[in-house]
C-alpha cells in the first residue's frame, strides 16, 4: 500500500511539474465524494475523484474562461468556471446529493423522470402526433433496437421493434412534418395505423438527404433553406419560390474569423501534447480541446430562420439583433437581444415550441424565453442540461434525453419533462 501511494504521489507530483513547464494550468481539488466526474463541458476529456475525493487535471492555459462539469448519479451537476492562467488553481467544494428517485419514475412538482430499463440506452427521441418516441439500443448493440411509444406525461403506449437490418441512427421530425426513423443506409417513416404505429415507406438514404439537403421549412409560396459551410461559421439563408422556381437570397453569416481561431488553438495544443510523456490521462486530447474551444470561445452563432403565422423570423446572434418580416420581406419589427449577464457558454441555440408559438434559449441550466418583439430573455425553468444529448420544448414543456454516470463510472440514461 506504501509503495502504491507513493507512486501515485510520483505520478501527481510529475504532473503538476509537467503542466507548468510547458504553458499548462493544473487544477486540483475535493469535492467531498469519490467516482465524482469533472470533464470540460460538451468534451468528452474528464477525470474521476478518487476514494478520497481527490482529483487532478492540466488545462492549456488561456485568459479565457474554461468550464468543468462535475457529475454524479446521486448529486446535482456542478458547472465551476475557471480561468487557468496561472500555475495552478484549486477548486474545493462538498457535491449536494440530489432528490431523484432512484425507482423507475420519479416526481416532482414540475418535473417527471423515467429512468430507462437498465438493458437499454436511450440515444435519441422525438415527438409527433402527441407522442414522444423513444430510440433505444440494447447496451452498445445496434442490431438489437426498438422504439418506445409513450404519451406527453411519458405514460407508456406502445413498442415498436426495429429490423436488425435498419440500424437506427437518429429519429427526426423533417420539414414535411414526417416523423422519419433514420438508418445507416435507409429511411423508414412512421405511421399510425389503427390504434397502433409501424415502420413504412423505405426510402434510400442517400436520396432523401439530397432531396430534402439544407431545407429548413415550407410556406405556401417559398421553400425555405440554410447551406452551412465550414462546420457552420459560414451560412447562407435562401428561398425558391414554389411557382416561380427562382432563387432569392436572404441572409449571410460569415463568422469564418472563429473557424480559424479554432485551428489555430487546436495546433497549439498539439504541439504541446506531442511533448507528453506517461501523464497523457490528466490532458485534454487536441480533439477534446478543439470541441471545447468550439462550444465556448468560438462557437458559430448559429443564427435562426423560422416562421410563425406567416411571419418570419431571423435570430442574428451574429449582430445581436431579431428581425421580423412578412413574406413580402418588408421589415415589420426590430430589436436587440438581450442576453444574460454571463455569456461564457451561451451556445445561442433557439428552440422553437410549435404548438404554442414561442421561442426559447438555454444558458447553462436555464431555459430562457425569448420576447421576439422585445428582444429580452427571461428565465422561467431550471433543468440540468449539461449532459443532455437531445432537447425538444413542445405545448408548455421541455423534454430531454440525460446521461448521468453511476457509482461505477457507467452512464445510464434518463428520458425527463419539465414544465416552463
Amino acid at each position: 500500500m506504501k509503495k502504491l501511494l507513493l507512486t501515485i504521489t510520483l505520478l501527481l507530483c510529475g504532473i503538476i511539474t509537467f503542466a507548468q513547464d510547458n504553458n499548462y494550468s493544473v487544477v486540483k481539488g475535493n469535492v467531498g465524494e469519490k467516482n465524482v466526474n469533472i470533464s470540460i463541458i460538451n468534451t468528452n476529456f474528464g477525470v474521476s475523484s478518487d476514494d478520497n475525493g481527490d482529483f487532478i487535471m492540466a488545462l492549456p492555459r488561456t485568459d479565457k474562461q474554461v468550464g468543468l462539469l462535475f457529475t454524479c448519479i446521486g448529486y446535482q451537476d456542478t458547472l465551476v468556471s475557471v480561468t487557468p492562467n496561472r500555475d495552478t488553481i484549486e477548486i474545493n467544494f462538498k457535491m449536494k446529493e440530489t432528490f431523484y428517485m432512484l425507482e423507475a419514475v420519479g416526481v416532482s412538482a414540475d418535473k417527471i423522470i423515467v429512468k430507462s430499463d437498465p438493458k437499454y440506452v436511450m440515444f435519441d427521441f422525438e415527438i409527433f402526433d402527441d407522442k414522444v418516441f423513444v430510440l433505444q439500443r440494447k447496451g452498445n448493440s445496434v442490431k438489437e433496437c426498438r422504439l418506445l411509444v409513450q404519451d406527453l406525461w411519458l405514460d407508456p403506449i406502445d413498442t415498436i421493434s426495429i429490423p436488425n437490418h435498419i440500424k437506427p441512427e437518429e429519429i427526426i421530425v423533417d420539414c414535411t412534418e414526417s416523423c422519419q426513423l433514420i438508418g445507416a443506409d435507409s429511411v423508414y417513416q412512421v405511421v399510425k395505423m389503427n390504434s397502433s404505429y409501424e415502420l413504412m415507406f423505405p426510402a434510400e438514404k442517400e436520396r432523401y438527404n439530397k432531396v430534402l439537403k439544407d431545407i429548413i421549412f415550407f410556406t405556401d409560396k417559398y421553400i425555405y433553406f440554410n447551406e452551412l459551410q465550414m462546420d457552420g461559421y459560414y451560412s447562407k439563408f435562401f428561398r425558391i419560390g414554389k411557382e416561380s422556381k427562382e432563387k432569392e437570397m436572404m441572409f449571410v453569416c460569415d463568422d469564418t474569423k472563429s473557424y480559424r481561431n479554432i485551428k489555430e488553438e487546436k495546433q497549439w495544443h498539439i504541439n504541446y501534447l506531442e511533448q507528453l510523456p506517461q501523464f497523457f490521462g490528466a490532458f485534454p486530447s487536441a480533439e477534446d480541446w478543439e470541441t471545447f474551444v468550439k462550444v465556448a470561445w468560438f462557437h458559430t452563432k448559429d443564427n435562426h430562420l423560422d416562421v410563425i403565422d406567416s411571419k418570419l423570423y431571423y435570430f442574428d446572434h451574429f449582430n445581436g439583433k431579431i428581425l421580423t418580416y412578412d413574406e413580402g420581406m418588408n421589415l415589420l419589427n426590430e430589436c436587440e437581444i438581450t442576453y444574460p449577464t454571463e455569456e461564457d457558454f451561451w451556445q445561442h441555440k433557439v428552440y422553437k415550441d410549435k404548438a404554442f408559438g414561442k421561442f426559447y434559449t438555454i444558458f447553462g441550466s436555464v431555459v430562457n424565453e425569448i420576447d421576439v418583439t422585445t428582444g429580452k430573455t427571461s428565465s422561467v425553468a431550471n433543468a440540468d442540461q449539461w449532459m443532455t444529448e437531445k432537447i425538444i420544448i413542445y405545448k408548455g414543456s421541455l423534454y430531454a434525453v440525460t446521461k448521468k454516470r453511476n457509482a461505477l463510472n457507467v452512464f445510464e440514461s434518463y428520458i425527463e419533462r419539465i414544465e416552463l
